[in-house]
């Protein structure tokens, strides 16, 4: 009990509690999208490719609008653009379900309001990722980091079974609907939050004045010098980069199809995604206590273990199996946000990060929409069972190619944050 009180204890901490109960609700709405969306494309007569194209209209202006997200997010107050994203939203998903239960939506409607949702999310991550360390103490920021990814985990495990089961029962514009809302609590919290009563400091009134005029493309820079200049980091975000286009992209497009044609549709879609969850809630408590000297190599090598699920859709194997290998990589996943995000934030200039942020999301994204909206074309060119083959090789290709970086093999400490660094350092 004593340990299981100082794992929480930076719930004790009341605005980082604001923060966590904001996310962990608005988690929940966010994968009854993730199961529903390409069930809402194929209730409305879509094909593989369509579903493509409707998650890479998501992506695309998220990956476009990052740099200008994280320029912002530094500039201005992180909680105020997080306010107005979540606004922005839950105005796009509740018209999305209006569309749906009203059966007048059209392919081009979901894919044009995932552009705006995209564009949303592209200024509120990097926010989100500067804001942690405002409203958490020093010592207790890995822990903040692990609790994040422990109750985003409970909360994909708990949102992607009831989505799987109210898709199947009443159709995928109620579930989204369900997601515009959870954004409406997500902002009530970020509302009621003060940033700088925890930090002992006057209200802000942005960070505008505090770039003293420099241009955009001046802090744009400044940022990426500071990116380019962690061997590890951009070599991790080349490597997920990888991973997304030829993994997760392939995944997000053929695993509904698998899904529909040989197990149980959206329940067995969306039960696939509880396992992951489940896994990663294991993964989550284990960083609550666990630091170890070589983090980065730790999330490296487990990236390979994602091989087998994506192998086991192309072998249709009984469901059992596919989600026993869900759950092993979930465990990866709820390691790999703690370590990476507290890297980041021990190891980056503080005034950088959400610019960092934004290039290691950009980086990462960057072929994500080509992955999506090939899956399908490439899977009726060579069938299902070849794209996704090639997804497992290319899973066990970025681990090894990660492992062989010295950086990422390198101790990385997970204590006291680095010192802040002015941004003269890099020659502004």
């Amino acid at each position: 009990m004593t340990r299981l009180r100082e794992g929480l204890a930076a719930l004790g901490e009341t605005e980082f509690r604001k923060l966590f109960l904001g996310q962990a609700i608005s988690v929940v709405g966010v994968m009854f999208t993730v199961v529903a969306l390409p069930f809402a494309v194929l209730e409305i007569g879509g094909s593989a490719t369509e579903i493509g194209i409707v998650e890479a209209a998501y992506v695309i202006p998220l990956t476009v609008f990052l740099l200008f997200g994280g320029v912002w997010a530094d500039r201005l107050s992180r909680q105020k653009v997080m306010l107005a994203a979540d606004f922005g939203r839950s105005a796009l998903q509740l018209t999305t379900a209006a569309l749906l239960v009203t059966g007048v939506a059209q392919v081009w409607h979901l894919a044009l309001l995932q552009v705006g949702m995209g564009f949303c999310e592209a200024f509120f991550r990097p926010s989100y990722t500067g804001l942690v360390p405002e409203v958490v103490s020093g010592p207790r920021l890995q822990q903040a980091n692990a609790l994040q990814g422990l109750v985003m985990s409970g909360s994909i495990t708990l949102g992607a079974t009831l989505a799987g089961l109210l898709v199947a029962a009443l159709g995928a514009g109620w579930a989204i609907g369900i997601d515009g809302l959870s954004y409406l609590v997500s902002a009530w919290f970020l509302w009621r939050l003060r940033p700088e009563a925890f930090m002992g400091l006057p209200a802000p009134t942005g960070r505008a004045a505090a770039t003293g005029g420099r241009s955009f493309l001046r802090d744009l820079a400044a940022g990426w010098r500071e990116f380019t200049s962690h061997t590890w980091l951009w070599a991790m975000v080349a490597g997920v980069s990888v991973f997304l286009f030829a993994v997760e992209g392939p995944i997000q497009v053929l695993g509904p199809i698998v899904a529909r044609d040989v197990y149980d549709g959206a329940r067995t879609w969306g039960l696939t995604s509880a396992a992951m969850g489940v896994g990663q809630i294991a993964g989550g408590l284990l960083s609550l206590r666990w630091r170890p000297r070589r983090p980065l190599l730790v999330i490296g090598a487990g990236i390979g273990l994602a091989a087998f699920p994506v192998a086991f859709l192309a072998l249709e194997v009984p469901v059992g199996m596919l989600y026993a290998s869900l759950a092993a990589m979930g465990v990866v996943w709820g390691l790999y946000d703690p370590f990476w995000t507290t890297c980041m934030q021990r190891e980056v200039a503080p005034e950088m990060i959400s610019r960092v942020a934004s290039y290691d999301y950009l980086g990462s994204l960057a072929f994500y929409p080509a992955g999506l909206a090939l899956a399908g074309p490439l899977a009726d060119a060579f069938g299902v069972p070849t794209v996704l083959w090639g997804g497992a090789a290319a899973a066990l290709g970025v681990a090894i190619a990660l492992v062989a970086v010295p950086d990422v093999r390198a101790p990385h400490a997970m204590g006291p944050a680095a010192e802040p660094v002015a941004e003269a350092r890099s020659g502004d």
